[in-house]
């Protein structure tokens, strides 16, 4: 997939670390209208090892990381 110019590679980890995710979500729907974001639930337990392989590769790949 080609990224446009003013486009960034965002990465949201899901900790649920933070109280107000609604608030959260919101902001990042808004990324999602401008930038190529990709999100990873790091708190489920079932995550397979490829799971975590993949979410290293983006989160070494990403312009941003959002923790959530």
């Amino acid at each position: 997939m080609e990224q446009k110019m003013d486009e960034i590679n965002v990465v949201v980890l899901q900790t649920d670390i933070f109280p107000d995710q609604e608030t959260l979500a919101e902001a990042i729907e808004q990324l999602q209208k401008t930038h190529r974001v990709w999100h990873f639930d790091a708190t489920q337990t079932g995550n397979a090892e490829r799971d975590w392989d993949q979410a290293l590769l983006r989160l070494l790949d990403a312009d941003r990381i959002i923790v959530v």
